[in-house]
């Protein structure tokens, strides 16, 4: 049962080939024909229930019932099956193929048997009247079933080539648009972005580590080049650090600050991530840089700001109090005097008034600089 199985999915894979039109296939069956005397000659494949004629010479029938076919018997062993007169053969006597249209009277097959031993039909040739075949007529019946099997087995593996490189030029248009997807992405992030194998060596960079490179080291970025050459002198030793550890598989997180002369001071965060290839084997890294500069300068301009009002809220808390202190208690002392009080009460209520002026006026200073301070954060953000 599992050996016929496998025969039939044999034969499903021939099954749809377009053996009619196939000049070659033509000959083998005219050469059939003429070699053995015979009227009939045709190529059969069978199924589970029935027989396909796919190839025929002499007859015009498509298919018929497997259950009446001879060459249900051919393919039960490897030799050439040959009946001198079916009306004589216990077989076939009965056959409604002998006893009514077309009416067989002689049939010899050879089987057609694939490069893997599944016999899958025949080359068969047919007469209406008693006949025989010679050994020799016998041989090349057996020589020609082979060669009908060869070239079948070619037309199948040129249609397997064929879909293979159909496939194959697919899948390269697939992998194409995503390589130019992937390209795309990697050459439109904002961030300074290469890939370092594991001797820190360039492999790949987009479009803003070259701009970069080659603005504030005057440098065309190649592939190839050791990258530790465009790294600031202070932050080596950690570049160093983060590299030996993302090539071992721990990614890294570093932020600092470079000064470039004349192109001013940049605030970067950096990661060190770990590359893999399609087998999850490490092989270099993927070094990104953010530039945070404003974002920073930002923080920076908050934390004093947040300083500013910390003094402010001492000024009100203390230095407020104490010119304000005297300032209420010597108006209540002119009061008790009916405002004819001393110079000296005068005096002092100057003063205290002046110093609060002077206390008012630096919270004002303070205000002012915070205001422009926010605008300059709206202009510039």
């Amino acid at each position: 049962m599992i050996d016929d199985e496998i025969r039939l999915k044999a034969v499903e894979r021939f099954k749809n080939l377009d053996l009619e039109t196939d000049e070659e296939f033509q000959v083998l069956l005219q050469m059939a024909s003429e070699t053995c005397d015979a009227p009939i000659a045709l190529l059969t494949l069978l199924d589970r229930d029935t027989q396909w004629l796919k190839i025929r010479n002499g007859i015009d029938i498509p298919q018929m019932p497997r259950g009446i076919s001879f060459c249900t018997h051919t393919i039960q062993s490897d030799e050439v099956m040959v009946v001198p007169d079916a009306t004589t053969d216990l077989r076939f006597a009965d056959n409604p193929l002998v006893t009514g249209q077309p009416g067989i009277r002689f049939y010899a097959g050879a089987p057609l048997i694939t490069s893997h031993g599944q016999r899958i039909g025949s080359l068969c040739v047919v007469h209406l009247q008693p006949f025989n075949l010679t050994k020799q007529q016998i041989l090349m019946l057996q020589m020609l079933s082979k060669q009908a099997m060869n070239l079948m087995e070619l037309r199948i593996a040129v249609e397997m080539l064929n879909k293979s490189k159909l496939e194959f030029e697919a899948q390269r248009k697939i992998l194409r648009s995503a390589e130019i997807s992937q390209r795309s992405f990697f050459e439109s992030a904002p961030n300074f972005h290469i890939l370092l194998n594991k001797n820190a060596e360039v492999v790949d960079f987009n479009k803003v580590a070259y701009n970069f490179i080659e603005k504030m080291h005057r440098e065309h970025l190649v592939k190839g080049a050791m990258f530790i050459k465009f790294i600031a002198p202070d932050f080596v030793t950690r570049f160093i650090e983060g590299f030996k550890t993302s090539l071992a598989g721990q990614n890294v997180f570093e932020e600092g600050t470079t000064d470039y002369g004349q192109h001013g001071v940049i605030y970067w965060e950096a990661s060190f991530e770990t590359a893999r290839d399609a087998a999850n084997e490490i092989i270099g890294i993927s070094y990104i840089i953010r530039d945070v500069s404003d974002r920073k300068v930002k923080e920076i301009r908050i934390i004093d700001q947040n300083r500013s009002l910390l003094k402010i809220a001492h000024l009100q808390a203390h230095e407020f109090r104490a010119p304000l202190t005297t300032i209420m208690g010597m108006i209540e002392l002119i009061k008790s005097e009916d405002f004819n009080a001393p110079r000296e009460y005068y005096n002092l209520l100057e003063t205290a008034v002046l110093r609060f002026d002077d206390k008012i006026r630096e919270v004002i200073s303070g205000i002012d600089e915070l205001v422009l301070s926010g605008r300059e954060d709206v202009y510039t953000s």
